[in-house]
């Protein structure tokens, strides 16, 4: 049987006005009756628009000339946006976001769960720049473009996006992207390096370099000099998770404090920890004080990791019980 051949998009911009944003952040218009997903586009907005694909329930595009702005549009606070996809509400304010996210959530509630929400404590905010502590960083060698890349994957697609800077990762890691670029090329095994795993903590950076090939003595030399320059832990990972070992500094540590409940919790860079510290403050002091937590209480706090609720608890109660299946983060907890 004959593949069916895939119809071409058409070329020429659409004009559109967009009704309303999707969850995921996307602008909604209707062309002829069909629902079209836009993407840089908010409400209230009329735009032009190309198309990145049709569907037989909807289409979806991506707006590339704005008519008539929303007083919500803000300009993009990083060059990469709209081409990587790790970020895909830079232009709209943060106030609007909030609001939009907020109503997404409680629109959840009403269609999947039939709960209606009466009331909505105000929303935790944080730095909106540099926050990012914990990330994946795909690495990838283009040969027809001749370059290296490290990075997050393009909004629309498989690849890894193109760029030297990311302004929502840690400024040790998120200003550095090009030097990392940089030196992996700089390495004989340079197609074998797959990923890097960040990890930040209170006092140290630690960048976990997933090798398919055991490195040479040089390439781990360009490895341990670049972690002196930039002032960072390097570790290795040549198989799964668990073969990860630091390469220099050995004798470092990643840590996270909350002295506000006097606990400081040590961490491996392969452990999950939350990705936004000062949220992860505010959560838990939010946390606890919903709970009303009096002296005599006994709490259960399940799958708790390394203890970022179960230890601050402590300091409120009379017992915590904390389960967690992985022993490795219980030991060091």
């Amino acid at each position: 049987m004959a593949r069916r051949r895939k119809k071409k998009l058409p070329v020429d911009p659409v004009r559109a006005e967009i009704e309303s944003l999707s969850h995921e952040g996307r602008g909604v218009a209707h062309i002829d009756g069909k629902a079209t997903f836009i993407d840089n586009a908010l409400p209230g907005e009329e735009v032009m628009f190309i198309y990145t694909s049709k569907r037989k329930a909807f289409d979806q595009g991506v707006a590339v000339e704005i008519i008539k702005a929303s007083a919500d549009r803000v300009e993009p606070g990083c060059v990469h946006f709209g081409l990587c996809g790790g970020c895909s509400l830079q232009h709209m304010s943060s106030e609007a976001q909030l609001a939009h996210k907020q109503s997404a959530l409680i629109d959840q509630f009403h269609h999947i769960a039939k709960l209606e929400i009466d009331e909505v404590l105000p929303p935790l905010t944080t730095e909106l720049w540099g926050y990012r502590r914990k990330a994946r960083l795909g690495v990838r060698f283009v040969i027809k473009k001749d370059k290296l890349l490290v990075g997050f994957r393009e909004r629309n697609g498989g690849y890894l996006a193109d760029m030297d800077s990311c302004e929502v990762l840690h400024e040790s890691v998120g200003h550095h992207i090009k030097d990392l670029q940089t030196l992996i090329r700089s390495m004989e095994a340079y197609q074998s390096i797959a990923q890097i795993e960040v990890a930040v903590g209170d006092e140290l950076t630690t960048l976990v370099f997933r090798n398919l090939v055991e490195l040479g003595d040089d390439d781990q030399g360009k490895l341990i000099t670049f972690a002196k320059q930039f002032n960072v832990q390097v570790w290795l990972q040549p198989g799964n998770s668990s073969t990860a070992y630091p390469l220099w500094p050995t004798d470092s540590r990643l840590h996270y404090a909350m002295p506000e409940y006097d606990v400081e919790l040590d961490f491996l860079p392969t452990d999950f920890t939350q990705v936004n510290y000062g949220m992860n403050h505010q959560m838990v002091a939010r946390a606890i004080e919903l709970l009303d937590l009096q002296p005599e209480h006994n709490v259960l706090d399940l799958f708790c990791g390394i203890g970022n609720f179960s230890l601050p608890l402590t300091r409120k109660t009379r017992k915590v019980t904390a389960i967690e299946g992985s022993e490795a983060l219980v030991a060091r907890a």
